[in-house]
């Protein structure tokens, strides 16, 4: 009689697997569970069953893991509609005016974020130097003649040398004369009316009237409509 039961094989070994092979069946769900739990049981050794306490166990652990999925389930669901709200928020800012601070620019390897600067005054040399984290000028470039007021900064992601530059968030440094090599003065700050939002970079982007554009993060206050 032992012998006979100890040929009993362990119930992995002898039972079909329940995991569903429908198309579709990528992990095992509720239903599969509990099938597998009672093949477990049917197929036991009567001379040595599992106990209650294991039972109990493995219970807990596929409750706690279905929860687990339930709730990043909700928190994917819950981070997609707090971006669209927060869209919808910066669609609502066309036509208005804003000032946006424009010092900082980041390049994702493909593209590179607006920046801008509002010269105090007309300048007939406008140089830009676009500077990474330890301070070091990447890439110069001489935007030539300027009249007071916004100016838009573009950076292709490249330093002097035409080699592209690492991922990262870099610094944008302004200097502005006049024909005579007098100082004039710039402002990291711009102001400006909404004229439209973009979302070609995967987050919202400000383009004012004045041709400058910055990510909304960069919004520093908002004023009333104009006019």
């Amino acid at each position: 009689m032992v012998d006979s039961l100890s040929n009993i094989s362990h119930p992995l070994a002898t039972t079909a697997d329940p995991t569903p092979k429908g198309k579709g069946a990528t992990a095992l769900d509720r239903d599969a569970f509990l099938k597998l739990l009672v093949a477990q049981m049917s197929h036991q050794d009567p001379l040595a069953p599992t106990g209650g306490t294991e039972y109990v166990a493995q219970l807990a652990q596929f409750a706690m893991v279905e929860q687990s999925v339930a709730q990043s389930s909700k928190l994917d669901l819950l981070s997609a509609q707090m971006g669209g709200i927060a869209n919808n928020e910066a669609t609502g800012l066309v036509g208005k005016t804003v000032n946006v601070r424009g010092r900082g620019i980041s390049w994702d390897g493909t593209s590179a974020t607006g920046a801008s600067v509002t010269l105090a005054g007309p300048a007939s040399k406008v140089t830009v130097k676009i500077q990474d984290a330890q301070g070091k000028t990447v890439r110069t470039m001489e935007l030539g003649g300027r009249p007071g007021g916004p100016v838009a900064i573009a950076w292709d992601g490249k330093d002097d040398s035409g080699v592209p530059m690492a991922k990262g968030t870099y610094s944008v440094h302004v200097e502005a004369s006049t024909a005579a090599g007098q100082a004039v003065g710039v402002s990291q700050d711009v102001t400006g009316t909404v004229v439209k939002v973009s979302f070609e970079k995967g987050y919202p982007e400000l383009q004012l009237d004045s041709g400058a554009t910055a990510p909304v993060s960069d919004l520093v206050s908002v004023g009333g409509i104009v006019r």
